[in-house]
C-alpha cells in the first residue's frame, strides 16, 4: 500500500467508509484516515494519492472532504492530493467549542504537521476561503498557492443581508425525498441545482437501516458558532498567488434553482435578495483584484456555488494553467 509511506504513527487509515451499504455506493478511490489534534478530537483526511506537491481541498459549510470525491482526482497526476474535513462536519468530531476562524485554521496546520507536509496548495470552497486565508496568513511559508472556489469574500456583511432579507423557503422535503440516500441526492439537486457525490450524501447525513434519511450528523449549533466566529480577511497582507473563481448569477432564478415552486410573495422577497447579493458580490470581486497583490480573478457566468462541478470544464482549464504542475505539457 504505498499511499501508507506518508502517514506517521497515530493517524489510522481505514480504506472505504465503514458500513457496507456506504462502500456500495462511495466509488472514490481515497483512502480515509484520522488525524488527533486535540484530547478526543480527531479529523477525517481523505487522500487519492499521486505524485507532485501536496494538494490539501478544504469544503464549504455543511459540506465535507467528499464533496471533492470526483474532482479531486482530477489532479493526482502532477499532485498528491488530499481533502481535510472540518471539525464538527461528516467523519470529524464535534466538539463543543474551536469553531473561530483561528481555531480551523489551526486544526489545518496541526494536520498538515500531522502528515509531515512543510508547504501546500491549499483549494477551499465557499466558506473555507476564510480558512485558508486566515492560515496563508499566520503560516505565509507554508503555502505554495491559493485556490478560491467561490470563496474569496467577506462574509461578516453577507450575514447582515440574510437577516434583512430572509431567503425563500426551499422545498419542502416529503416521504419520498427521505427514502433512501438516492432520494436525498435529488432533492438536494431540486435545491441546488447540483448533484452530489454519493459519499458527500452519506457523510452529511444519518439514515436508518433501511435507508431512510434521519437527520443531518451536523447540529446547527455548529453553524451558527462558525458564522458568529467570522472576521474580515486580509488579502493585503497575502503574498502567494492566488485564484479566486467567482460565480456570478445573472438572476434571481439562478441563485434560487426551485424558483419554479415560489409563489409571488417568495419571489419578490427572492428579487430582493438578489439585488442585494449582487451588490455584495460585486464588491468583493473588485476588493479582492484590488486587495490580493498576486491575486487572479475568473469570473464563471451564471454558475452554480459549487462551481468546480457545475462549470468543471473551465475550472480544470483555469486551475491548470494557474498551477503550472512539474511536467505538465
Amino acid at each position: 500500500m504505498r499511499l501508507r509511506s506518508w502517514v506517521p504513527a497515530g493517524i489510522a487509515l481505514l480504506g472505504f467508509p465503514a458500513s457496507a451499504a456506504a462502500q456500495a455506493v462511495d466509488t472514490s478511490h481515497h483512502l480515509v484516515g484520522f488525524v488527533n489534534v486535540g484530547p478526543d478530537m480527531r479529523l477525517e483526511v481523505l487522500d487519492w494519492g499521486g505524485a507532485g506537491p501536496p494538494m490539501l481541498f478544504l469544503s464549504g459549510l455543511d459540506d465535507t472532504g467528499h464533496e471533492f470525491d470526483d474532482f479531486a482526482p482530477k489532479w493526482t497526476d502532477h499532485f498528491h492530493v488530499l481533502a481535510l474535513t472540518r471539525r464538527g462536519f461528516g467523519a470529524s468530531s464535534q466538539p463543543a467549542g474551536g469553531y473561530q476562524i483561528d481555531s480551523l485554521a489551526n486544526d489545518i496546520r496541526v494536520v498538515l504537521d500531522s502528515l509531515h507536509i512543510n508547504r501546500v496548495i491549499l483549494v477551499g470552497h465557499s466558506i473555507a476561503g476564510d480558512e485558508i486565508t486566515r492560515f496563508a496568513l499566520a503560516w505565509p511559508g507554508r503555502v505554495s498557492k491559493l485556490v478560491y472556489l467561490d470563496a474569496a469574500h467577506d462574509r461578516v456583511p453577507l450575514v447582515a443581508i440574510f437577516q434583512q432579507y430572509p431567503l425563500p423557503a426551499p422545498l419542502a422535503m416529503t416521504a419520498v425525498d427521505s427514502a433512501s440516500p438516492e432520494a436525498l441526492r435529488e432533492y438536494d439537486y431540486a435545491i441546488n441545482g447540483i448533484r452530489f457525490t454519493m459519499g458527500e450524501v452519506l457523510s452529511i447525513a444519518v439514515f436508518a437501516p433501511d435507508g431512510r434519511y434521519l437527520r443531518d450528523i451536523t447540529p446547527t449549533r455548529v453553524d451558527a458558532a462558525i458564522l458568529a466566529g467570522l472576521a474580515h480577511p486580509r488579502y493585503s497582507r497575502i503574498r502567494a498567488p492566488a485564484l479566486a473563481f467567482y460565480a456570478v448569477p445573472d438572476s434571481a432564478p439562478q441563485l434560487f434553482p426551485w424558483w419554479g415552486t415560489m409563489d409571488s410573495a417568495q419571489r419578490t422577497l427572492g428579487r430582493q435578495f438578489f439585488a442585494a447579493f449582487a451588490t455584495w458580490a460585486g464588491e468583493e470581486r473588485a476588493r479582492f483584484r484590488r486587495e490580493m497583490a498576486n491575486g487572479r480573478v475568473v469570473e464563471l457566468r451564471g454558475a452554480q456555488h459549487y462551481l468546480f462541478m457545475s462549470n468543471e470544464t473551465e475550472v480544470v482549464r483555469e486551475m491548470n494553467a494557474f498551477l503550472q504542475p512539474p511536467g505538465a505539457d
